[in-house]
């Protein structure tokens, strides 16, 4: 399920011309993690509203823990993840720092 800010992500890559990414990507051939953005570059985009609306990225221990369980598998597995909140998705920081990264 996307997310409104995963919108307003897609809108922004789209705008500015940079590829298209693979949604919701299942990177992991045993669990039923999902990237919200993934390039076959091996850069994945995360974003992280749960501080707003009190999602899974503002709760307990055990939440974050799996958390770091994804990312570390991400890493294992050669896959660069960015996260950015909802601010940063809105005052386009995020696009900014995808820009830099594409066009190295």
């Amino acid at each position: 399920m996307t997310s409104h800010l995963e919108e307003i992500f897609a809108r922004d890559l789209k705008a500015v011309g940079l590829p298209d990414p693979i949604r919701e990507h299942k990177f992991h051939p045993d669990r039923k993690w999902r990237l919200d953005f993934y390039w076959e570059t091996g850069w994945a985009v995360e974003i992280n509203g749960g501080g707003w609306v009190q999602g899974r990225h503002n709760r307990n221990a055990i939440t974050m823990r799996k958390e770091y369980e994804k990312l570390n598998a991400c890493l294992e597995q050669g896959i660069r993840v960015l996260q950015y909140t909802g601010e940063q998705v809105k005052t386009g920081e995020a696009i900014t720092q995808l820009e830099r990264i594409f066009k190295k």
